[in-house]
């Protein structure tokens, strides 16, 4: 064989390598986001998600700050998970109900100003992507949505503060390069980043507020067919899993943790 053919065989072969591990790559980072997705959807209500429903409660006609500051401290004394806490409040986000929506971002402001976990759970949780959709949102009342671009360009520009989280930056910049136009920072959004625990007195409710009540969305509810249909999505990425990766450590630890998680459901929802 020729040492010409001999080069084109190695290519060949180098390109089929590199092929195989980019390949690899994107599976095992869909699997990633799938098992992500899945947590989300399988795991039950806990301590945290129970203090975030009472603080961000529909009920509630202004944000009950005393309530904030004391789910703060119980974070820096360790006395709730940051990271159970950080995802409820992603959740409560995510509900579509203006009233829940705004009390929900005013207590990540609150958190993230007053414990040095918060901006590393919010990145890790990907809460930013969360806050980008309810501006994308055109349900969203003006209100809300300029509460999450205040707080995404205040974290944004906080380049030395955040510099160890890149995500914050970009995000903030995805949204510029978008011709996003953002209201203006206020008062509150140039308090320092992170400020130590305090019990001093709440500061004021954003005027905003009474104006926003008005424009609520009614809450979103999963009925018995949106129930079945997330256990569709599970049953079909069980399938999928088990075609695609039908050998794979991780494929076989997520289906147990699917499966698993689809009985305890049936149990409670039965």
């Amino acid at each position: 064989m020729s040492d010409n053919l001999m080069e084109k065989v190695s290519a060949f072969g180098e390109r089929l390598k590199i092929g195989g591990a980019e390949v690899g790559r994107k599976m095992s980072a869909g699997m990633s986001s799938m098992s992500f997705k899945m947590k989300e959807l399988l795991q039950g209500p806990n301590q945290a998600d129970k203090l975030v429903e009472d603080a961000t409660s529909e009920t509630l006609d202004e944000p009950d700050w005393a309530m904030n500051l004391d789910i703060c401290d119980m974070i820096n004394h360790e006395k709730v998970s940051s990271v159970d806490l950080i995802r409820g409040i992603k959740k409560r986000v995510m509900i579509k109900n203006a009233r829940i929506q705004y009390l929900a971002l005013v207590l990540l402001e609150t958190c993230a100003k007053n414990c040095e976990k918060a901006f590393s759970e919010v990145a890790a949780e990907r809460v930013l992507d969360e806050m980008v959709k309810l501006i994308d949102d055109p349900q969203t009342v003006v209100n809300n949505r300029n509460k999450a671009l205040m707080l995404i360009e205040a974290w944004g520009e906080s380049t030395s503060e955040l510099r160890y989280l890149p995500v914050y930056e970009e995000t903030y910049k995805s949204l510029k390069s978008r011709g996003i136009r953002f209201p203006g920072r206020d008062n509150e959004s140039l308090v320092p980043i992170f400020t130590p625990p305090r019990s001093a007195s709440a500061p004021e409710v954003d005027a905003s507020f009474a104006q926003q009540i008005q424009h609520d969305i009614p809450l979103q509810s999963f009925t018995a067919e949106q129930t079945k249909e997330a256990f569709d999505v599970a049953r079909n990425s069980i399938e999928l899993l088990t075609t695609v990766l039908p050998s794979s450590p991780q494929q076989d630890a997520l289906q147990e943790e699917l499966s698993s998680g689809l009985a305890r459901r049936k149990l409670l929802s039965g």
